[in-house]
């Protein structure tokens, strides 16, 4: 099923596709980098050495050193402006992704929004542009 939303004003158009390529499943961040004007260059993100959990039905957890978070997980397609993993950019329909976990307590949170992924079956990449630089971040399974 395939629902639209459409914001006047905006420059997005929101696809809510269940047809989303399958993250469910557990994954762990085997590189970050960003690209400026200069080229890329790794990143340390703080969350090298946990592991993602994504379920069916939207939740999320994440699991590092006997902390666990547990939260959420969203992937729609919307009509827009992005750039891929090689720094490229292209303005068509691709897949996002918000992944938002926190604590017990709220103390401790992840927030992560990319505006372009791209699964390769047991591993996937996504990118944000963040004002002047790309943000890449690739997973693989766990």
């Amino acid at each position: 099923m395939t629902s639209i939303v459409l914001f006047t004003g905006c420059s997005k158009v929101v696809f809510y596709d269940d047809n989303q390529p399958v993250i469910t499943g557990s994954w762990v961040l085997t590189d970050a980098a960003h690209k400026d004007a200069y080229g890329w260059y790794p990143v340390i993100t703080g969350v090298e050495y946990g592991v993602f959990h994504f379920y069916s039905n939207g939740t999320a957890r994440y699991t590092e050193r006997g902390v666990t978070m547990t939260g959420t997980w969203r992937m729609i397609t919307e009509y827009g402006g992005y750039y891929d993993e090689y720094g490229n950019y292209y303005h068509d329909s691709h897949a996002t992704l918000r992944v938002n976990v926190s604590d017990y307590y709220g103390d401790e949170t992840i927030n992560m929004y990319f505006d372009h992924v791209r699964v390769y079956g047991n591993r996937f990449v996504a990118t944000n542009y963040n004002n002047h630089y790309i943000e890449r971040y690739r997973f693989e399974r766990y």
